[in-house]
């Protein structure tokens, strides 16, 4: 019986012509986000001393509106949910590889966008409203009162609904990574970067949980592996949309 190879990157050429706009704005999505990240974390590193206490956020509010929104990195609503377009492409990319694995995996970064970003979507508002509270308080009981509804609501240092849908997410592009070793669509050093960043996700997740301490020290790690298989994801995307084009012309 003979065997299946694997199908490698000029077998794009079999691709359906119709998905090139799709692998391109798959492609763009990722990179689109990681700008997102960097203005964020500039601004941050510029900007002035991060807040310490929910007085401080509540006061970083009242004087900057847009610099308290970068703070609270409420950005991500719009650079997370971008990442849908990548996530689509690379299931129309590598279904015919493992439809079934790559079926579960979409399901698993949509519905970690979408816990991700309502999350988000909440909390922002949710401290804008607050701050605008505690400026208008005229008691001592009443402010009191709101900062403890902001330490409620303050995502800090545990486990929240956000980095739960970013495991959801972490899960995704570890099937999808697994996919990839099937196949020379991608890389294989995208293959091994997913896989590498799922593990530190996982472990990031679950000191959130039993140890927040070691947290910040495997989150940035985790967010480096991320960006990197993003950028390793949007340029095989790339390749498969010229490859498709080619063959259209």
């Amino acid at each position: 019986m003979s065997q299946v190879q694997p199908v490698q990157i000029s077998d794009a050429k079999t691709e359906d012509p119709s998905w090139e706009g799709l692998y391109k704005a798959g492609a763009v999505a990722p990179l689109i986000t990681i700008s997102i990240y960097l203005i964020q974390l500039l601004v941050i590193i510029l900007g002035e001393a991060y807040p310490a206490t929910i007085a401080d956020w509540f006061s970083l509010f009242q004087r900057d509106k847009i610099l308290g929104l970068f703070y609270i990195n409420a950005f991500d609503i719009f650079s997370i949910a971008l990442l849908g377009i990548m996530f689509l492409a690379l299931y129309i990319a590598l279904r015919r590889y493992n439809e079934s694995y790559m079926v579960i995996a979409a399901f698993l970064a949509f519905l970690g966008i979408f816990v991700f970003v309502s999350a988000r979507a909440e909390l922002v508002p949710a401290f804008i409203s607050l701050s605008n509270q505690y400026a208008a308080a005229t008691t001592e009981a009443g402010r009191v009162q709101l900062l403890a509804a902001g330490q409620a609501i303050n995502s800090l240092g545990r486990a929240t609904p956000e980095t739960t849908g970013f495991l959801f997410m972490a899960i995704a592009g570890l099937i999808i990574s697994v996919v990839i070793l099937q196949n020379r669509t991608f890389s294989k050093g995208t293959a091994y970067v997913g896989i590498l960043g799922s593990g530190f996700t996982f472990a990031n997740h679950l000191s959130l949980i039993i140890a927040p301490a070691i947290a910040a020290t495997l989150m940035p790690i985790s967010g480096l592996l991320w960006l990197i298989w993003w950028l390793l994801v949007s340029r095989g995307l790339f390749k498969l949309g010229r490859h498709t084009s080619m063959e259209v012309t």
